[in-house]
C-alpha cells in the first residue's frame, strides 16, 4: 500500500513537472498556491477539492484548456480516493518534501522510468516485486533478482529498475 501511495504521488509529480506552470489562484489566505521550482505543489489537488463549486469553476476557467482538463481529471480521481489513502498520500508528500531537491529529482526520475517501463497491466506485479525487494537484505535481494521467477517475469532492465526503486526511494519509517 505504501508503494502504491508513493507511485501515485510520483505519477502526480511527474505530470506536474512536465506541465506548464499554471497561474496562481486568487484565494483568501497567504500562500494558497505558492509555487515551487516546478510549479504548484501536489497538494493543489487537495486544495482545489476544498473550494466551493463556484470557486473551483472560477479557478479552473482561468487555466489553459489542456491544464484545466488535467486538473479536472486529478480532482475526479482525488474525490474517488478513500480518506485513509488520502492520509497516506499526505504523509508520503510530507516525506517527499523533506528530501533534498536532488533526491526529489531522483525519485521523480525513477517513477517516470517506472511509468515508461511498465505497462499498466504489469505495474501491480512490479509494485509487489518492489515490496518484496524492500523487505530483503542485500544478499536476499540479489538472490530474488536472479531467481527464476524474476528472470522469467522481468527483463534485465526491468530488474535493474526494480532494484533501484527498492533501494533508492526511502521507505516509511
Amino acid at each position: 500500500m505504501r508503494l502504491l501511495s508513493v507511485v501515485a504521488m510520483a505519477a502526480f509529480l511527474s505530470c506536474t513537472a512536465s506541465a506548464d506552470p499554471q497561474p496562481a489562484l486568487k484565494r483568501k489566505g497567504p500562500g494558497f498556491m505558492k509555487k515551487g521550482p516546478i510549479g504548484p505543489p501536489p497538494d493543489v489537488v487537495e486544495r482545489f477539492s476544498q473550494l466551493s463549486p463556484t470557486e473551483r469553476q472560477e479557478a479552473l476557467s482561468k487555466l489553459p484548456p489542456a491544464r484545466r482538463e488535467i486538473m479536472e481529471r486529478r480532482l475526479e480521481r482525488w474525490n474517488q480516493t478513500p480518506p485513509d489513502q488520502r492520509r497516506r498520500l499526505a504523509g508520503s508528500y510530507a516525506q517527499f518534501q523533506e528530501m533534498t531537491p536532488e533526491k526529489q529529482q531522483e525519485v521523480r526520475r525513477l517513477f517516470r522510468r517506472f511509468g515508461e517501463t511498465f505497462p499498466p497491466e504489469k505495474r501491480p506485479e512490479a509494485q509487489a516485486a518492489i515490496r518484496r525487494l524492500r523487505k530483503a537484505d542485500a544478499e536476499e535481494r540479489k538472490t530474488l533478482l536472479n531467481s527464476r521467477r524474476f528472470v522469467r517475469d522481468f527483463s534485465d532492465d526491468e530488474r535493474k529498475l526494480l532494484e533501484q526503486m527498492a533501494t533508492e526511494i526511502p521507505g516509511r519509517e
